[in-house]
């Protein structure tokens, strides 16, 4: 693409497949802790997380609530409005927190797409997940040897969407507006951030359900090697 030289990547649901680690990770807790003796079931127990953590979620980005808060409490209200005894949550949640980001999944051809694009640019990651957290999911999946920065929202002080988080990565990557280009999964704070800081977007949507105002979309990895 021309012009362009710094590539910044989302990590979770753009490169690294949280779903497919979460289900895998809340599936092991609901073994472990009999969660079937309490009459939930497996689908039950997964899409009520789900519901939960999405709504937590929203809140940090929006700088509602901390770190702290969706490591204490995501799993105490998904235990309470699944109606199980809340006494095991927190043996939930450190589970959770150890093992998922462990998981070395990847989204579909992610990593033929990275083998390609790091032979022609700078690549970087832009991410609102927590650092511990992230640098295992890279290391454990194996491509953290293709980026040459990781900036978080602990390292910036800001979370995407804002413009101060896309200033600050730019800065460390000692790249510029011009040269460089987001891809990733979510329309606000992926691309809407990044647009209204200034640069180029790439939206992936494997569902093809969303939408976005990006300068790109596409719906495969394998299309990043046309498009690059």
């Amino acid at each position: 693409m021309k012009g362009i030289r710094h590539i910044f990547f989302d990590l979770d649901h753009t490169l690294w497949d949280y779903d497919r680690s979460a289900q895998e990770t809340l599936l092991e807790i609901y073994t472990q802790l009999e969660l079937s003796a309490s009459g939930i079931s497996e689908k039950k127990f997964v899409n009520t997380f789900y519901e939960v953590n999405d709504k937590l979620w929203v809140k940090y980005n929006n700088g509602e609530i901390d770190r702290e808060y969706i490591k204490n409490e995501r799993f105490n209200e998904v235990f309470l409005t699944s109606g199980l005894d809340v006494i095991h949550s927190k043996m939930a949640s450190s589970y959770f927190l150890d093992n998922c980001s462990q998981k070395p999944y990847l989204m579909p051809d992610a990593r033929t797409a990275l083998n390609y694009l790091s032979a022609k640019y700078e690549l970087h990651i832009i991410t609102n997940g927590f650092l511990d957290a992230q640098n295992r999911k890279l290391s454990n999946s194996g491509i953290t040897r293709y980026f040459n920065v990781m900036v978080t929202s602990e390292c910036a002080n800001h979370r995407k969407p804002s413009p101060e988080i896309f200033e600050y990565s730019l800065r460390e990557a000692g790249a510029s507006k011009e040269n460089s280009i987001m891809i990733g999964d979510n329309p606000k704070t992926d691309i809407h951030g990044a647009r209204e800081f200034g640069m180029k977007t790439v939206f992936y949507n494997p569902s093809g359900r969303k939408k976005s105002l990006a300068d790109f979309t596409i719906q495969s990895h394998m299309e990043l090697l046309k498009l690059f």
